[in-house]
């Protein structure tokens, strides 16, 4: 239970993180519309498999040719962690102002080959090179969900991850067509970053710990 309460709010926190992925589904929901910025979604969503199934397969083929690698990544995350949320807490205020007006006129101009394919390429394109992604899931895999848990439950893990970044991004992307929710939000964004930032910098620093004193059960 400890375990999965864990792994949820990491995979929250890094979903809720701002990075390319949501300035790429803000720019899309903005400047094309609520059907672009969901395309974007489901892009990232299906992108997120990627990094997902290299995590579960490759790790264990590292592990048989270079065990020591394996540390290594453990660290790697840790310490990503801990920068991620250093650089979402001093990361600056975008002004945005304009941008939701150009938005509305995107809207209504019904620019559709932005919300179909081209949009979910983007959203896969964006995601799938991605090195805050890669960086996270294979840390979340090697370090907390860990090598010894059944690859059906690496597979629901990987699903709720998949679903979890769709189902935030598709938020955002509703939230964010419209022009007076998204002013509210660039108001707060200061507060926004510097709380996330403080999270996440503080599930590293515990990751650190529990590396240090063992593996977490």
């Amino acid at each position: 239970m400890e375990q999965a309460v864990l792994i949820v709010s990491i995979v929250w926190l890094a979903v809720l993180s701002p990075g390319a992925d949501f300035a790429m589904v803000s720019r899309n929901s903005c400047l094309y519309g609520r059907r672009a910025g969901l395309a974007v979604s489901v892009g990232i969503a299906m992108a997120c498999w990627f990094h997902i199934a290299y995590a579960i397969f490759g790790i264990a083929i590292i592990q048989k040719v270079f065990p020591e690698a394996l540390d290594v990544i453990k660290l790697l995350g840790t310490a990503y962690l801990i920068y991620m949320g250093a650089s979402t807490a001093l990361s600056r205020v975008v002004a945005t102002g304009a941008i939701g007006a150009a938005g509305a006129a995107g809207e209504s101009a019904g620019h559709a080959g932005r919300s179909g394919a081209r949009g979910i390429f983007t959203g896969v394109l964006t995601n799938g090179l991605n090195p805050k992604t890669s960086i996270f899931v294979i840390s979340l895999y090697s370090q907390v969900i860990g090598r010894e848990t059944p690859v059906s439950q690496q597979f629901a893990w990987g699903l709720f991850i998949s679903l979890s970044h769709f189902l935030w991004f598709s938020l955002v992307s509703i939230w964010l067509s419209r022009p007076e929710v998204r002013a509210f939000v660039m108001r707060r964004q200061r507060i926004f970053n510097v709380a996330i930032g403080a999270i996440l910098t503080t599930f590293g620093i515990l990751l650190l710990a529990f590396e240090q004193g063992g593996s977490i059960g």
